[in-house]
């Protein structure tokens, strides 16, 4: 997760690319990136091994590779294995013979720096939707810097996919701060295990994954409490759960409702944190309004029990694969300072970029987004650029006040540009300022329309299943992974 990984050109790897892609035709993509991950791993960071992979003498990629890895420290620490060969060894020599030109590829480059990072981002847009896909390098950075690790703390991700909010959490602390943080992962799919395993890895950065796949939910809290929890939960999720969790004792603000499991993952989070404990969590754009009654009345106990220090509200396009909008979530236990309110930011309108992994913040807005809230929340010193007060699209509103909206979280409702819109020669505001003001307006009636929606449909199912007398069998979907928890 370094500078180089986040920097580095996809089309520096064109060529690796195109190899790659058709090994994952040929065999299987799971275990062709599987295979050119651990090149990459060894070409990066085991060189006595690569130099074996490398020559030819030795037998083939795959045969060497086969051999050498399990003697890596990644691979015993985490239970890695080489690959699938058995389904490899099913198309023949072709698939060895594609492994042997990919890790000539590799072996060509100048520098291999950023083809891991770009190579998890491919690995993930095969399949990315909802709650699958890799959080990016970027998007790890706003979380690590919002929740302001410090040195010695215990950090957990529930949901770790591949492992890049613990990365970015162990990047975000400075050597002078003491101890190194302890890290702790787990995730739900196979694969996301084994890619977070080997990022942390390649990073040099010891973490406890546990023993295998966990559902986190379904686990309950971890045996250690921690001080910071990053978690990029799936959204929206159905099937979570409820009626086989329905008594658990973590649902202490109230039982969230069927229909997702956003306030799940919060109150699950908020059970893992120590008494002083903070987390960084994002939802969907929904939780921070919609009308299903569940919902609403645990955001109101989030609130007046002052769990609630933050939200940001992201833009759209964060993620390739879908335009849902979705808001990071800063919660706290214990004293703090402004425990009385909570600080809003609009960042929907922060300078981005667009990149293969989606879009991207531009470095000097993320940098103050991160500066405002750690000296707001009494992490930092800061001076007058870092006030709330002189920020445009932050604003800090006392609790009394969310009460008499009905505890609508909406950021947007409470951040008021303070710069002055742009003038045309005759007065009127630019089309392209009210173009944009009117994208913003239609963006947030979609998000109220889908949660009225929601809830509609949710109180229907139960109304009929209370009259037929029977459980409800509205149609839900099953259970998904976290990775790309899930911005």
């Amino acid at each position: 997760m370094s500078g180089a990984d986040i920097a580095q050109d996809p089309a520096t790897f064109h060529r690796v690319w195109r190899v790659l892609d058709e090994l994952s035709d040929i065999s299987n993509a799971d275990v062709a990136y599987r295979q050119a991950l651990q090149l990459v791993y060894m070409r990066c960071r085991a060189q006595a091994g690569w130099a074996q992979i490398v020559d030819r003498r030795s037998g083939s990629a795959g045969d060497v590779l086969a051999r050498v890895w399990p003697r890596t420290r990644v691979a015993q620490t985490y239970g890695i294995a080489s690959s699938h060969r058995s389904r490899v060894q099913q198309v023949g020599a072709h698939a060895d013979g594609v492994l042997d030109r990919l890790a000539a590829e590799i072996e060509r480059l100048d520098s291999a720096a950023g083809l891991f990072a770009l190579g998890i981002d491919r690995y993930s847009a095969l399949d990315a939707k909802g709650g699958n896909y890799f959080t990016s390098c970027h998007l790890a950075d706003l979380f690590a810097g919002l929740g302001h690790p410090r040195g010695g703390e215990t950090v957990r991700d529930p949901v770790c996919g591949s492992g890049r909010l613990l990365c970015a959490a162990a990047q975000r602390v400075p050597a002078h701060d003491g101890s190194p943080l302890d890290l702790y992962g787990s995730d739900i799919r196979p694969e996301a295990r084994w890619v977070a395993g080997m990022n942390l890895a390649f990073h040099h950065l010891p973490a406890d994954l546990g023993d295998g796949p966990v559902d986190s939910l379904r686990a309950g809290p971890g045996r250690r409490p921690a001080d910071l929890v990053l978690a990029n939960p799936p959204v929206n999720m159905k099937g979570w759960g409820r009626s086989e969790l329905r008594d658990d004792p973590r649902w202490s603000l109230g039982l969230p409702p069927s229909s997702n499991g956003n306030f799940a993952w919060v109150q699950h989070i908020l059970a893992d944190l120590t008494a002083n404990g903070r987390a960084v969590v994002l939802l969907a754009s929904s939780a921070v309004h919609n009308t299903n009654a569940d919902d609403a009345r645990i955001r109101q106990a989030l609130v007046e029990q002052g769990l609630v220090a933050g939200i940001v509200e992201l833009p759209n396009w964060l993620f390739p694969h879908t335009r849902s909008g979705t808001a990071l979530w800063l919660l706290a236990k214990g004293p703090r300072p402004h425990s009385g309110e909570i600080l809003f930011a609009d960042a929907r309108r922060l300078g981005t970029r667009r990149e293969p992994a989606g879009r991207m913040f531009v470095d000097e807005d993320l940098d103050r987004l991160i500066r405002v809230f750690a000296v707001w929340r009494g992490l930092q010193p800061g001076g007058r650029d870092d006030d709330p007060e002189t920020t445009p699209g932050v604003s800090a509103v006392p609790v009394g006040q969310l009460a008499a909206e009905d505890y609508d979280l909406t950021p947007t409702h409470y951040t008021q540009p303070r710069r002055t819109a742009p003038i045309t020669v005759d007065g009127r505001r630019s089309r392209k300022e009210i173009l944009y003001e009117r994208f913003d307006h239609t963006a947030e009636a979609t998000q109220r329309l889908r949660s009225a929606l929601e809830a509609r449909s949710s109180a229907r199912c139960a109304m009929i299943s209370k009259n037929l007398g029977r459980p409800s069998r509205c149609r839900t979907s099953p259970a998904s992974s976290r990775s790309p928890t899930a911005l």
